[in-house]
């Protein structure tokens, strides 16, 4: 039975192990509609799940007895880790594992009917199966237990706990001396801060993330000209950090980072503006958030760095994303189509509007003759329905909004779309961390 179904079908498994991980979470998330939310915590979820098929696959592949086989993944483990950290009961970290097995068990199980010769051969190869998987799963989270209870109990004594209470402390705007905050942090409160967020959209088995995350946070630390950034991990997709000067940070050397490229592979940041003290701590916080989201929302390239100050309206005419969708339509109407030729219409009416409605500088700046950006004006008023003289303001916000807004849902990935939707709180760790 294991050499002519369960082992074709345990290659067969592992084969699909990447499709079949997505697959698997939406089933856990309907199950467990509390479970921390967003891309990062989906990635992960998905990268678990892969991990899990393939490990168990493995085992089912060489006939391995499953509870001396089992191992968790690298995300597995980052998952329980993390768990810990963010005070998840261990009760729920272990049932969203128990579910990811759930899930793969009925997709492992519509493989098995591929290979079984009659209904009486399947129904052996499910009893086979489900006691190998039995075993594994249990051995499984016997190990997730031990992991979850010994970063808890490192947790609870390490001053990262500290480090992480003092921040939601000030993120949540709850009154604590600055003394107090620059001692506990080890970071000079009084000074000038520019909050930053530093992420990776996928897990990779076997790279350190977060070391590469954090290579790139210090490059942008030295152009602005500190090189000891607060830095707390979020997770292990991603991390917050704040550059702290005593001298006042130029607009320029700000500017001057949207032409330079995060050095880690696959690394993107956003960051917010400088400001003093507490107040000014949590507010650049907020701001890269925000320029986070933006940058979530618009598809910025690997590597870009996206600062508040130059998506700010976007930000605000955004922050319900529905409600910004529909400006759009009404305000655009037939301009507002997705299809390449009303794009290019639309790019022409936002480029002339910002030239200050000049065809010389439009034609330069798109590198298109005078006479073109003439054509495409006049194409673009009549699929407005009106002349772009009138609501010129609304003009101008719902063609910088548009490539935001209009289809988004349809043109990002799941993870990329429950961010955009989410409402971030102050900071990406729970807000009851262990004191």
């Amino acid at each position: 039975m294991w050499s002519a179904v369960l082992r074709p079908a345990a290659v067969e498994f592992d084969a699909h192990a990447a499709e079949l991980s997505r697959a698997v979470v939406p089933y856990i998330d309907e199950r467990m509609p509390d479970l921390i939310g967003g891309a990062e915590a989906w990635e992960v979820r998905r990268a678990s799940n892969e991990a899990t098929i393939r490990g168990f696959a493995k085992v089912l592949q060489s006939g391995a007895d499953p509870v001396d086989a089992v191992t968790l993944g690298s995300a597995t483990l980052a998952m329980v880790r993390d768990g810990a950290k963010r005070g998840v009961p261990a009760s729920v970290l272990l049932r969203s594992y128990r579910l990811a097995h759930a899930g793969g068990a009925r997709h492992l199980y519509a493989i098995l009917a591929n290979h079984a010769a009659d209904a009486k051969e399947l129904s052996l190869a499910i009893e086979l199966c489900s006691a190998w998987m039995f075993a594994y799963v249990d051995a499984a989270v016997c190990l997730a237990e031990d992991v979850y209870t010994s970063e808890l109990e490192h947790w609870l004594r390490s001053a990262a706990a500290r480090e992480v209470e003092t921040i939601n402390t000030i993120l949540s705007e709850q009154p604590i001396d600055i003394d107090v905050a620059s001692r506990r942090l080890r970071h000079e409160m009084r000074r000038l801060h520019v909050a930053a967020l530093a992420w990776i959209d996928t897990h990779e088995e076997g790279r350190d993330t977060l070391a590469q995350l954090e290579a790139a946070i210090r490059d942008v630390a030295a152009a602005i000209g500190n090189e000891r950034p607060l830095i707390q991990p979020l997770g292990i997709l991603s991390i917050a950090a704040w550059v702290s000067t005593s001298a006042a940070v130029p607009s320029r050397v700000l500017d001057e980072l949207r032409f330079r490229s995060a050095t880690a592979p696959g690394v993107r940041i956003a960051i917010g503006e400088p400001a003093p003290g507490i107040a000014g701590f949590r507010t650049s916080h907020i701001e890269a958030l925000e320029a986070q989201r933006i940058a979530r929302l618009a598809g910025r390239r690997e590597g870009s760095i996206t600062r508040y100050d130059d998506i700010a309206l976007c930000a605000l005419a955004t922050a319900n994303l529905e409600h910004s969708r529909r400006f759009v339509e009404r305000e655009l109407g037939r301009l507002a189509s997705r299809d390449d030729t009303t794009r290019r219409l639309a790019a022409t009416m936002r480029t002339y509007l910002e030239e200050n409605c000049s065809r010389g500088r439009t034609a330069k700046r798109l590198h298109v003759h005078e006479n073109t950006v003439a054509y495409r004006l006049r194409q673009a008023e009549e699929l407005l329905g009106r002349s772009l003289e009138k609501r010129t303001l609304e003009l101008r916000v719902a063609l910088a909004l548009a490539d935001l807004v209009t289809g988004s849902d349809t043109n990002r990935s799941a993870p990329a779309a429950a961010m955009a939707h989410g409402v971030p709180g102050p900071i990406g760790f729970s807000t009851s961390q262990p004191s």
